[in-house]
């Protein structure tokens, strides 16, 4: 992107440059501590100076054809800068979605823990277990948090 911008203003600075070409004169003087100056008017007090010749600047068609150049060039830059943008918006929502579904399994895993009266069993003896249905439970929820914890760095690019 800096770069097709930095095409752009050198091409601005280009057409700006145009204008100097058509200065009747340019004068190249160095001064004593060695300072180079170009000037449209000769150096005052007699310093030395030298008449500088140009090339002719640029003609009205290829000062057209550049600006084409450099508008699809920033057409083209706004438009993958667009593409990007909303590539970014689609994968911070799949982040989201995938942060709320960790969050979801999570919450269950939770519910899932929580012994109710169903899940105890009555032994001879007067004595009372868990059943097993209670841990089954527990592990299918656990599993699905691990599933959507992986579709959380699937989403993050992990």
């Amino acid at each position: 992107m800096h770069v097709i911008r930095g095409l752009i203003l050198s091409g601005m600075m280009l057409l700006s440059m145009s204008q100097l070409v058509m200065a009747d004169d340019i004068y190249r003087s160095v001064d004593a501590q060695g300072n180079v100056t170009y000037s449209d008017e000769p150096p005052p007090g007699g310093q030395e100076s030298q008449r500088v010749e140009l090339p002719p600047g640029p003609s009205p068609e290829r000062i057209r054809e550049s600006e084409a150049r450099n508008k699809a060039i920033s057409n083209a830059a706004d438009k993958a800068e667009n593409k990007r943008i909303r590539q970014e918006r689609s994968q911070d929502q799949k982040i989201a979605q995938a942060r709320k579904a960790l969050q979801e399994a999570q919450a269950k895993l939770a519910a899932a823990k929580v012994i109710q009266d169903d899940d105890r069993q009555n032994l001879a003896g007067g004595k009372r277990r868990i059943r097993p249905e209670y841990f089954d439970r527990i592990k299918a929820a656990e599993a699905g948090v691990e599933k959507a914890r992986k579709q959380l760095q699937e989403a993050q690019g992990y």
